[in-house]
């Protein structure tokens, strides 16, 4: 059925077309159409081509020669890359995010943190994606790191795939959400040395399972 847009800008395109690709809409390794996304959206090609080369920009589509864009494949490799430079970054800019929040960042970091748990809690998995992103940039307070945020942004981008993975097997809901609070409530109480620390076995830990999941079978 077509999903007609408002304005048919490139710029709302790409936004539909990641939602599609995080949410698993569009499959890892699955062809990106040009037509066929065009006439999904009610576009011309041009805008829905402006889209994907944004979004081969932030490493959710590849392009290969006389087979055109196809969603990025999960990747063990991938995984390994995103989640060592998350754990080279993020831990000192969560604890620099608490030693320098203000009480407006705080309530933000508050705000993520709730909405994220609440989503969890309920089992719907369908925004933990986005919500896990939102809870863990906020932790660096993004208005006093701009140049941290957008390097973290993009990698959380790329995990969100692998976020929803990780979440499904039993057990992985309830130990995210013990891991969250931990991590908020000593961000919270300006415990830099703890918080570093949490983000840093919590970055870890789910490298290390995402690197199991997605082993190749022997």
């Amino acid at each position: 059925m077509s999903e007609p847009l408002i304005r048919t800008v490139s710029g709302q395109l790409t936004a539909r077309i990641r939602e599609k690709i995080l949410n698993g809409a569009y499959p890892p390794g699955s062809a990106l159409l040009q037509d066929v996304i065009a006439a999904e959206f009610g576009v011309s090609k041009i805008p829905v081509r402006e889209a994907l080369v944004q979004l081969r920009a932030e490493g959710l589509v590849d392009v290969f020669a006389h087979r055109g864009f196809q969603v990025r494949p999960l990747s063990s490799l991938e995984v390994d890359e995103v989640f060592r430079l998350r754990l080279q970054i993020e831990p000192e800019a969560v604890a620099e995010g608490a030693r320098r929040a203000l009480s407006t960042d705080s309530e933000a970091a508050r705000l993520a943190f709730t909405n994220l748990n609440d989503a969890l809690v309920a089992g719907e998995l369908y925004d933990s994606g986005d919500l896990n992103r939102n809870f863990h940039l906020a932790l660096i307070v993004p208005r006093l790191q701009p140049v941290t945020a957008e390097v973290l942004g993009r990698l959380h981008t790329l995990s969100q795939r692998y976020v929803r993975m990780h979440l499904l097997p039993r057990g992985r809901v309830k130990r995210a959400t013990k891991e969250h609070t931990a991590l908020y409530e000593a961000w919270a109480g300006g415990k830099t040395a703890e918080v570093s620390r949490l983000t840093h076995a919590h970055i870890e830990t789910t490298r290390e399972d995402l690197a199991r999941l997605l082993q190749a079978p022997k």
